[in-house]
């Protein structure tokens, strides 16, 4: 995790909180307490790999987010292959020798101030990118095509034997850009099962000799549970005035999740 808080502060404005894997309860917004955030992921390339340990702040404050120091940290796969992360910096740890292998199950067990937080994930193979084309929007929005406006179409083809699911991340000469809709862009293979995708990501305020790169992450279903859900409660729960907690597959009432991705890049340039 190349930038390991760079989900905090979405998490802290979006209210989060959960109690059960299984459901998403609204947060009482009253007495809401700091809790602890927990994010780390299995990525397909060479590690290290890095977990985060912070506390989530009150909700009416923008302060009280915070690293948290001397966590004890392992995370084992299901050939029981272990590794203990050492800190190096606040809140920030780092796996040792471990280095991801596709369709391997991960579990993460945190130890902090005498308190067991665990999940698992598995790390999914990888989806490759078939092509990545370009044109004008000329839909536009409200008064007709907007000037340097475009649709990226990321096509790949779609594995018939299991349920997938996929996140999308676009940038624009190095820089990201948020997905037209959503903060993330996510798709399960739900009505495109063993198809050749072809998925649409627009972006805006480019022109000719930009750069275009796509990251196509293949991720595992508790990884999309927790970004779909993340979703909703960063748009206010689908139109509703009440925040809703995102899905996480951490346990003992933390906040965060444990991931695992597969990840494939394309790029192109405007040409016109």
């Amino acid at each position: 995790m190349k930038n390991a808080f760079k989900y905090i502060i979405l998490i802290f404005f979006g209210s989060l909180a959960l109690v059960s894997c299984e459901k998403v309860i609204d947060l009482d917004l009253k007495t809401s307490e700091p809790r602890i955030v927990i994010e780390g992921n299995i990525l397909s390339d060479t590690g290290p790999y890095y977990v985060s340990v912070t506390s989530s702040g009150d909700y009416y404050t923008s302060e009280g987010i915070v690293p948290l120091n001397g966590a004890q940290i392992i995370i084992t796969d299901d050939l029981e292959h272990s590794d203990t992360l050492i800190e190096v910096s606040d809140g920030i740890y780092q796996t040792q020798h471990l280095q991801s292998e596709y369709n391997r199950t991960y579990h993460l067990r945190v130890d902090y101030n005498n308190t067991i937080f665990e999940a698992s994930e598995k790390l999914p193979e990888m989806i490759s990118i078939d092509s990545l084309t370009v044109e004008k929007d000329e839909g536009g929005g409200p008064g007709g095509p907007q000037e340097g406006s475009y649709i990226v179409y990321c096509s790949f083809l779609d594995p018939i034997a299991q349920e997938n699911y996929y996140r999308f991340v676009v940038y624009v000469n190095g820089e990201r850009v948020n997905g037209s809709f959503f903060f993330y862009n996510l798709m399960s293979d739900e009505l495109y099962n063993g198809q050749i995708v072809h998925r649409t990501l627009r972006v805006k305020e480019v022109k000719a000799g930009d750069q275009i790169k796509v990251e196509l992450h293949h991720i595992g279903f508790n990884t999309y549970e927790y970004f779909r859900s993340l979703n909703d409660a960063l748009s206010g729960g689908g139109g509703g005035s009440t925040p809703y907690n995102p899905i996480t597959n951490l346990n003992n009432n933390a906040l965060g999740y444990f991931g695992a991705y597969a990840l494939d890049t394309d790029s192109l340039v405007i040409n016109n």
